[in-house]
């Protein structure tokens, strides 16, 4: 009894291994599951390829072209239907590749397999040998990984369950159980790579009960026995979130079952630097294992990309301390956006989350094949050239290129894809070898072409900025602005306050040659002058013929007496002072009068401020909603029905116009249009378009890969002149530029213009004449346009388009000119300060009567009395 409860026990036993293979049902079609699918050396590139009737390899053998010499066969290991292949891998320096996988359809086993490459064989099938070890003993499981050491004689491989050796030489397999090896029996080992003398994995390993995270990630570092090659323990690393970050908060509680969201990457170079990816949360780590003994893992920094998931998919060193870093872009539900290759200069620059690479894959100029998905799954190297595996199975290898040349993809519609040398573009140089792209030249250098492998320094006083191919005077950059500020009425706009400020204002060098109240004051000296010659003749001069001439004198000097009417000789004197300032004030007022309008005005000679103008000013903002009056109605018919031409300058760049195209927007349809020029001379590619209609939107295509310094944008329209009404010519231009940055490839600048309609009243008559033009206004704002060397990395349009809106603002500008003063008012202001001086002093020698009269009685009077009493005293002695 107890003899047949065993044997049901034993079945029950088998029946559950065998559902539980039955269980696991790959998908044949993905080439993101449960493994590395493409391997690559020196001699030869593997690709796995699960979605024949029976699983085989792809086989491209090097040299990496598509020349003749180049070959490439399809092998198929016999019996191997109901194999499914997780991974495949190679040493650095043997012709052969290992794979393992399982067996599907309720086969029960776990495999690990070998192909030897027989270069006497004639036919590409036979070239290679299989020999196939499989292991029976354990369940299916959802992370199994291997790798080869770099003599490429012993295969390791590494699952929760089990650990094993395969010795390709002897053909030997040795299989123990995990527990033996991981210090946490709860580790899952997703990613591996193995030196010489150690190897570094990467996995999961459940967490305390009580924590947020289920499944903490851990990187161990193995060291092997150099007696059995068994691998052990000797560091780990703990990658741990920072506090109330997303990575904090992430419970990882299903990554005990397989899925690419929690795949890792890890790759060693020769001088024990250890790069591992862990997209899952979106983090590179970069270690370093000293080679002598290698027993710790030093942690040297991280890179993190953002809030979003796939940084370091996949990960690989290259020569030259160079590395490459498959960094997808995918939302944090595991939706995926964008796949770019990044390839730094560790070795020289370090490696953090603020590094700049060398260059991003696709870019401008090295476009993905057509054929290709944009999903990016793995990337390997041999290690000088690169693999790249899409989730269609796609293969792209990017051989490295030497100084002056970069890998440029060439899709030739077979598969793999390979790269070919091509020189490095004008405005960029490689000064060393590898697969990276060429970089840009720094700003203050320039590269026209005749050299790829460095930037010569440009002239001084030009304008280089980045990626520069010429040397660009900066004339080219010229800003021409039509419109300047509308004046502002003087402070004061009374002709009788200006006349008087003129009039009785003294000041130096100028102003004194030009004061009326100085030369009156010279007149008033010389009359000062005469008065006192007067009374000379009068009391010291005792001849008959002195009183003849003071007599004539007073005469003459009474007939010209203004101010007294005839009365009084002083009042003579005095009135050729007023003589002298009522004439200025007459020439002042007459050529006062002709500084109207300012547009023909010159300066003010005559008065102490040249920039005196016989003209006031209004300015104000107009809604173009209110209907204008019938007199501005024709200047805005002629403002709306100019036509507008617009000029284009590319500055410092090497476009040509053949890869120019333009659009217009007809309503919501874009509608190709033609240039009316267009030419590079000296580096600066301009070109002319006469646009259709006034609010156009244009857009400029520029394919290709050219670099632009600057940009000039400028309109340009005839004039027209209709009896009073002056339409101005439009001729404007406005530079874009930033020193030390390039422009961008996606550019979008809007001008608004703004209608200005000047109105100048007439000096005599009723009748306005009109002036207008158009002023722009750029909203863009200038930073958007450029880029900065490190943006221009990450930068990978393979082409620049610039999107210019034109729009009219719903206001208009409204300045008005009017005269301060008219011919009748200046006539009669100037009579009537005539007679304000005239009657000034006639009151001031009025109240010299009235004062000096009786002083001079009492003066006289007392005088008289005095000399009286002197006289009575002489008698009385």
């Amino acid at each position: 009894m107890a003899h047949h409860s065993r044997l049901a026990i034993f079945f029950l036993i088998l029946l559950f291994i065998d559902n539980s293979y039955t269980a696991f049902p790959p998908s044949l079609l993905d080439y993101n599951a449960y493994g590395v699918k493409i391997a690559m050396n020196e001699y030869f590139f593997v690709e796995v390829q699960n979605d024949n009737y029976a699983p085989g390899f792809l086989v491209q053998f090097a040299p990496y072209n598509d020349t003749p010499v180049s070959v490439q066969c399809t092998v198929t290991f016999r019996n191997s239907i109901d194999h499914y292949i997780y991974s495949v891998t190679m040493g650095k320096s043997q012709q052969q590749f290992f794979f393992a996988g399982e067996l599907t359809n309720t086969k029960n086993g776990t495999f690990i397999g070998v192909a030897k490459y027989n270069a006497s064989s004639s036919s590409c099938d036979t070239r290679f040998s299989f020999t196939v070890q499989y292991f029976y003993n354990y369940e299916h499981q959802e992370y199994y990984v291997i790798h080869v050491e770099p003599s490429g004689r012993y295969a390791y491989g590494f699952a929760n369950k089990f650990i094993f050796i395969f010795d390709s030489f002897n053909i030997s397999l040795n299989v123990w159980n995990g527990n033996e090896t991981w210090p946490d029996h709860s580790f899952s080992p997703h990613a591996i790579d193995i030196t010489n003398n150690f190897s570094v994995i990467a996995g999961f390993i459940r967490n305390a009960v009580d924590a947020t995270a289920v499944y903490i990630p851990v990187i161990y570092l193995i060291n092997f026995s150099s007696f059995t090659n068994y691998p052990y323990i000797v560091d780990q690393y703990r990658p741990n979130a920072t506090v109330d970050t997303w990575q904090y908060l992430l419970t990882n509680s299903d990554a005990d079952t397989y899925s690419a969201k929690y795949d890792m990457s890890v790759s060693i170079n020769n001088n024990g630097g250890v790069l591992v990816g862990m997209q899952f949360i979106n983090r590179v780590f970069l270690f370093s294992v000293a080679r002598s003994n290698p027993i710790r893992l030093y942690f040297i920094s991280r890179n993190t990309n953002g809030r979003s998931l796939g940084n370091g998919k996949s990960v690989a060193w290259l020569d030259n301390g160079f590395a490459a870093i498959l960094v997808n872009t995918y939302s944090l539900n595991y939706q995926w956006a964008s796949s770019e290759i990044y390839v730094y200069d560790i070795q020289t620059y370090g490696y953090n989350s603020n590094s700049t690479p060398l260059s991003i894959f696709p870019n401008q100029h090295q476009l993905l094949p057509l054929s290709f998905s944009s999903i990016f799954l793995q990337i390997i190297s041999s290690p000088s050239s690169l693999a790249l595996l899409d989730d269609q199975g796609n293969v792209l290898i990017m051989n490295p290129t030497p100084s002056g040349y970069f890998p440029a993809v060439r899709d030739s519609g077979s598969m793999p894809v390979f790269t070919s040398a091509q020189l490095c573009f004008p405005g960029t140089y490689k000064n060393r070898s590898g697969i990276h792209d060429c970089s840009i030249c720094p700003s203050g250098t320039k590269n026209g072409g005749n050299s790829s492998t460095q930037c010569v320094a440009c002239a001084t006083n030009s304008f280089c900025p980045l990626g520069s191919v010429s040397d660009i005077p900066l004339s080219a950059l010229t800003t021409t602005k039509q419109v300047i500020a509308y004046p502002k009425s003087p402070e004061s706009i009374i002709f009788d306050e200006i006349l008087l400020q003129n009039m009785f204002h003294i000041g130096s060098g100028h102003c004194l040659v030009v004061s009326p109240i100085f030369w009156s004051l010279i007149v008033a000296a010389f009359a000062v002058l005469i008065v006192i010659l007067m009374s000379i003749l009068k009391h010291r001069v005792d001849h008959p013929q002195s009183r003849k001439i003071r007599q004539r004198l007073k005469c003459i000097f009474k007939h010209t007496d203004l101010i007294g009417e005839g009365e009084l000789w002083v009042g003579g004197l005095v009135s050729f002072a007023v003589v002298v300032l009522v004439s200025f004030a007459y020439s002042f007022s007459r050529q006062y009068l002709y500084q109207y309008p300012i547009e023909s005005a010159s300066d003010s000679h005559f008065a102490c401020d040249p920039s005196l103008r016989n003209a006031k000013f209004q300015t104000n903002l107009q809604s173009i909603s209110i209907p204008p009056t019938d007199a501005e109605q024709k200047m805005f018919y002629l403002l709306n029905n100019q036509t507008f031409t617009l000029h284009l300058d590319f500055v410092n760049t090497a476009a040509n116009c053949d890869i120019i195209s333009l659009q217009v927007l007809y309503g919501t349809r874009w509608s190709t249009i033609r240039w009316l020029s267009c030419s590079n001379v000296n580096s600066i590619l301009s070109l002319t378009v006469v646009l259709p209609y006034q609010h156009a939107s244009i857009q400029i295509y520029i394919s290709g890969t050219q670099i632009i310094g600057a940009l000039r944008v400028g309109l340009s329209s005839a004039g027209q002149e209709d009896e009073h009404y002056n339409l101005k010519e439009l001729n404007f231009y406005q530079a874009f530029y930033k020193y030390g940055e390039v422009l961008t490839q996606n550019l979008s600048i809007n001008l608004d213009m703004t209608k200005v309609i000047n109105e100048t009243a007439a000096m005599v008559g009723e009748e306005s004449d009109y002036s207008g033009i158009y002023i722009p206004t750029f909203t863009t704002d200038i930073d958007s346009l450029f880029l900065t060397e490190d943006q221009y990395v990450y930068s990978t349009s393979s082409s620049a388009l610039l999107t210019l809106v034109i729009s009219e603002t719903p206001y208009y500008v409204k300045n008005l000119q009017e005269p301060i003063a008219k011919l009748s008012e200046i006539i009669f202001h100037n009579i009537l300060f005539t007679v304000v001086c005239l009657e000034i002093f006639g009151l001031i020698f009025l109240l010299y009567k009235l004062v000096s009269t009786p002083l001079r009685h009492v003066y006289r009077s007392c005088y008289a009395a005095k000399h009286k009493k002197n006289n009575e005293r002489i008698c009385v002695f």
